[in-house]
This record gives C-alpha cells, structure tokens and sequence, in this order.
C-alpha cells in the first residue's frame, strides 16, 4: 500500500496538484461524462474525453475575440469603397455596444442560436437583420481563412431573414429619355454628359461613375473598366461600349467634360446632377432607374442573359430575373432604337435622322 502511494506521490509531483485534486477530477471526469460501465470506469472512453476537451482547448487558444477580428478584417479590406468599412465597421460596433460581452468573446464560440438571439434582440428590422447577417457572414469566413475556426462551421451561414418583397423598378419611361438626353446637351448640363451616357448605355451605378477617371474608358477595346476599388461589390469587370455610348462620350470629351484626363463627373457633381434631373422634368427619381433602365433594354433587344450578368456585375443571374427586368413599356422597336439615341448631335435633341423616324413611329 505504501508503495501505491509512493508511487500516486511520484506521478503527481511534476503535474503540480496533489492527490485529492486529482481524485476530484478524476470523479469530475467520471460523473460529468457519464463513465461508468456497469459499475466499472470504461478508460478507454475517459481517454477519448480528454483527447477531445485537449483539442478544443487547443482550438480555443489558436482562437481570437469577437473586436480582435472586426479590426483583422477591416485591415484586410482597407483598399475599398469608404462606405463598404463603414457599414462593417457601423454594425459590429452597434453589436458589441449593445452586448458587451460580446467583443472578447472568441468567434470559435459564436454559435448559429447565439447569432441569431443577438440579431433578433438588437436589430429591429428583418433588413436590418439580413444586413448584418451579411456583414457577419464575411467576418467568420475571415476568420475561417485565419485558422480562428477550426472545426467550426461559420455560424451565419444557417440564419436567412426575409426582407420582403423589393418594389418593382421600372425602366425610365421613353419620353423621359429623350428629356434627360435632349436637357443634357444643353450648356449648362454638358458637364455631366458623360456620366449620364454611362449609367444609361452602360447600366454603371451611380456611385461606381463618381469613381470613375477618362483614363478607364478605352475607345480602342470599346469597355469601360470598373476596377475593384470603384465597384460596389469589390470585383473587377468591363462593359463594351455600344456606337451610341462611344459617340455620346466622344461629344462630352469635345464639349463638355472640364478635364478629360480626370474625373468622369464634374466637380459639384451631384448638385449638377439633380438640377439636370428636375431640367428634365423626371420625377420622382429613382435612384438606380437608369441601370434598370440598362438591364431591361439590353435584355429585351439582345437577349443575352449570360452577357448581361457579366455587364451588370452581378454573381448569379437570380437578382437579375428577379428585380432588375421590367419590361413595361419596353418594345422590340423601341429597345432597337435605344442603343441608336444620341448616336450622333444634330438639332433634333441629340437623335439621329433615324431615331426621330423611329420615335414619331412609336408614339
């Protein structure tokens, strides 16, 4: 018996706990995991238990808190749009405000009921929950990409909120586009031709042309590059300039646009904008009616889906089918006319020869 003890004794000494810590853990271990096998300690089953705590502990560890990665991604996406940081940096310091806890607690530990207790508490709206949960689902597949999830599924991925079904967008009425283009070439709107031409032919949002510079136009590859930082969504594509669009931006490089090494939009540019949108007589304004003014246009006259997706910068062709084509008031004929309007200044509000035909034909 002495030996046993000594032998107890000798084991513990390097662990630093004595034998009745170790007998209580022991018993911890037992009771807590359910060990016992028809009276018996079943070790090979203790073994495995503390195999897999070791692991998670380990996890644990290699693990950071919830405001530690918030500041990891916002470093990772320091070269975006200022509005993209905003919104991660605004709807992550909201969560954490309103639950304190929550800024060390460490994303491995985050789970799918806890995510969405926290939303359903804190953001009021079922939009305001989407969003976040959008935010949130790009910080945890950060942290995926880090090692700071190991073994972890990424807890936004289960939650979906509805947010209702989107008013309808209709393209801009064809009288009004013959307004917006006819006001446009008046004196005191050129400036602003060329960012017109680029939302209207090119479906180009508009917080995407305010980027843009002249040097992203190609008149030789006939595309506009949209790159990266000038992107709503952070990717990279070109859309082809049709004839109308490349002489409508021939006209507004000659006689309209102060510098055409720099920025598309004039300086002023949304007081500019406005006023040309009331000169036109087109309210209320819609604030992306000339993209879906684009996207239906397009898809009616040429009837490429794939090539639309591509030029409208979306990943799937869901959203497109589901928000962006509106085909009311949008004819064969005057969908053939569209990409003609403007093709060339003459007195008849920047029509050709052909497009006043057309139109006098379609009204």
């Amino acid at each position: 018996m002495e030996t046993e003890q000594q032998e107890i004794r000798r084991a513990l000494q390097g662990a630093g706990i004595t034998l009745l810590q170790a007998v209580r853990l022991a018993l911890d271990l037992v009771e807590t995991g359910n060990m016992g096998t028809r009276g018996r300690v079943s070790m090979n089953r203790c073994r495995r238990v503390i195999e897999l705590g070791c692991e998670q502990w380990r996890a644990q560890r290699c693990s950071v808190g919830f405001s530690t990665a918030v500041q990891s991604l916002l470093a990772a996406k320091a070269a975006r749009r200022k509005r993209t940081t905003q919104e991660i940096r605004g709807i992550c310091k909201r969560l954490m405000r309103k639950e304190p806890r929550l800024a060390r607690r460490r994303v491995n530990s985050i789970t799918p009921r806890f995510l969405s207790s926290l939303l359903e508490t804190h953001m009021p709206t079922a939009r305001q929950r989407e969003k976040a949960r959008i935010i949130l689902h790009g910080l945890f597949t950060h942290c995926h990409r880090q090692g700071w999830m190991q073994g972890r599924e990424n807890p936004a991925a289960a939650l979906r909120y509805s947010t209702g079904t989107e008013t309808e967008i209709r393209p801009l009425d064809w009288a009004g586009i013959k307004r917006l283009l006819r006001t446009a070439r008046m004196p005191e709107h050129r400036p602003c031709m060329a960012a017109l031409g680029l939302m209207l032919w090119a479906g180009i949002r508009p917080a995407e042309v305010e980027r843009l510079h002249w040097s992203d136009i190609d008149f030789d590859e006939k595309v506009v590059s949209v790159r990266p930082r000038h992107s709503k969504t952070g990717g990279a594509r070109h859309v082809h300039l049709c004839p109308a669009l490349t002489a409508w931006l021939h006209a507004a490089a000659t006689c309209g646009a102060p510098d055409t090494k720099g920025k598309i939009c004039p300086p002023n540019w949304q007081r500019r904008w406005k006023r040309l949108r009331q000169a036109a007589r087109i309210r209320p304004w819609q604030q992306d009616v000339l993209r879906h003014t684009f996207a239906s246009y397009h898809a009616k006259h040429f009837r490429n889906f794939p090539l639309l997706q591509m030029e409208m910068g979306h990943r799937s062709a869901e959203l497109l089918r589901s928000r962006y084509l509106s085909m009311q008031g949008v004819t064969a004929a005057r969908a053939a006319a569209f990409w003609h309007l403007g093709a060339r200044p003459a007195a008849t509000g920047g029509m050709t020869e052909h497009d006043v035909d057309t139109a006098r034909a379609m009204r």
